[in-house]
């Protein structure tokens, strides 16, 4: 129903909508649409959507209306009967049907009593009086509605509202039957009636749901119904031919007119400017979420990272640890097979030759001199070194080596060689630096010592230092 002023067919599909899901009667499904007729200020979308003639709308609410008079759920409720009067008195003052206005207006007093609503029993009895001056009957119907005027004459907002339009109706019924000079009096008092309520609103406060909700709201009450009034003003001296006060009137018709645009612009721009805070707060909204959010994921993924490092460090903790044991399981069975070999003299027979010794005695012989006299330890130790050292021939070195030997090559024996005496070095002196540990085992440079140990071992130095500590 918020919509139905302006937007009727917007209205009536939104009823129609309702009654299919279920969520409302059918009864209330025509009030509604009763309402929607006879009430919106756009009549004619309605009189083109149902293809008739002006006024169509009108009647449409008017058999609507009827109709629901006689409905079980209408006759078992003052306030509901009072409701679908309303529309029929509406739309029959709409269709200058003044009979049928006058008899709704009378009913709505009726009704209005036995609710014990006095205020809205008055402003139907200033209709009364109205569709009596229609019918021609001036005195009577003066008489009801200035009898009406003076029984709202209270400081309270609900009467104020209600005197508000009976003097509107009083004024519209002298226009009507050409009192214009008359109309001056009543459209005076709706300025001063106005004017007491914009100095002293509290005064009127009653809660009633007539009430403007705010300042905002009670200017443009005000503004709305003062303008009124000076158009009343304006068009009575206009008729009597005053000109003095036809241009005054204008004038503060102007101001009011202007006054009221202004006012509309301001309220525009405070709405857009309300509206352009609203997405501004809207987007700090999200991007504050996107940066909680953002800054979540960074925090689990960090979490995850952690966990994920804190296990893999583990993982190659224990690893080296385990690597570490056998490294010193390989080097302890290592010692004790060599302790249990016959240590064997390199002193050849006396005049015998040295390629008559068997290739592995012969490597065993050298062997043991390089490990006694820490040959390996030289970083010049090579097969040349070798030869001039023992005097044997090349074929005589690698023959020995080939039989005697388990390494691929001379190069590996010397790192291997190199290899454990840097084990010992890293376990007898912990406080040694790692550059120190490969030059004092015969390595030519800390990243070729690196290089060879992890090959080995399968573990860089520095992490089998951290393992043995």
């Amino acid at each position: 129903m918020a919509v139905y002023d302006y937007d009727p067919v917007r209205a009536l599909a939104i009823v129609d909508s309702a009654v299919l899901v279920g969520n409302l009667p059918d009864w209330r499904a025509d009030f509604y649409r009763a309402r929607i007729y006879s009430s919106t200020q756009v009549p004619n979308r309605i009189d083109s959507m149902l293809h008739c003639v002006k006024g169509a709308a009108y009647d449409t609410a008017r058999v609507i209306a009827e109709r629901l008079l006689c409905h079980d759920s209408i006759k078992v409720s003052l306030a509901r009967q009072q409701d679908v009067l309303e529309i029929l008195a509406y739309t029959a003052c709409r269709q200058s049907d003044t009979l049928g206005w006058l008899n709704r207006s009378c009913q709505l007093v009726e009704v209005c009593h036995k609710q014990g609503a006095e205020t809205e029993a008055l402003r139907n009895e200033a209709e009364v009086g109205a569709a009596l001056c229609f019918l021609g009957k001036d005195a009577e119907g003066m008489s009801r509605i200035d009898s009406v005027i003076a029984l709202l004459d209270v400081k309270k907002f609900n009467e104020l509202d209600a005197m508000l339009i009976v003097l509107k109706r009083k004024v519209c019924v002298l226009a009507e039957r050409g009192h214009y000079a008359e109309m001056l009096p009543p459209a005076r008092q709706m300025q001063e009636r106005l004017s007491d309520y914009a100095q002293h609103p509290e005064q009127y406060h009653d809660g009633s749901y007539r009430e403007p909700k705010d300042s905002a709201a009670r200017q443009d009450y005000i503004e709305f119904y003062h303008s009124k009034a000076q158009e009343y003003i304006a068009a009575a001296y206009a008729a009597i031919g005053e000109g003095g006060n036809i241009k005054e009137s204008f004038r503060q018709l102007e101001a009011i007119v202007r006054e009221a645009s202004a006012r509309e612009h301001l309220a525009r721009y405070q709405a857009i400017e309300q509206q352009y805070e609203t997405e501004r707060q809207r987007a700090e909204t999200r991007r504050n979420a996107l940066i909680a959010c953002g800054t979540s994921i960074i925090g689990l993924l960090a979490l995850c990272f952690a966990v994920f490092a804190f296990y893999k460090h583990r993982e190659i903790r224990l690893k080296n640890r385990a690597l570490v044991r056998q490294i010193d399981e390989a080097t302890a069975y290592k010692e004790k097979y060599e302790a249990l070999l016959s240590p064997k003299t390199l002193d050849t027979p006396k005049g015998g030759n040295a390629e008559e010794t068997a290739d592995t005695d012969l490597f065993a012989k050298i062997h043991e001199a390089i490990v006694r006299e820490q040959l390996y330890l030289n970083p010049a130790c090579d097969r040349q070194m070798l030869i001039d050292h023992f005097g044997l021939t090349k074929e005589r070195i690698g023959s020995a080596f080939a039989k005697g030997s388990s390494h691929s090559s001379l190069s590996a024996y010397i790192n291997d060689l190199r290899l454990e005496h840097a084990y010992n070095l890293l376990l007898d002196q912990p406080s040694l630096d790692l550059g120190q540990v490969a030059l004092q085992s015969g390595f030519s440079s800390r990243k070729y010592f690196g290089d060879r140990f992890k090959s080995r071992y399968g573990m860089t130095p520095s992490e089998f230092r951290a393992v043995r500590q």
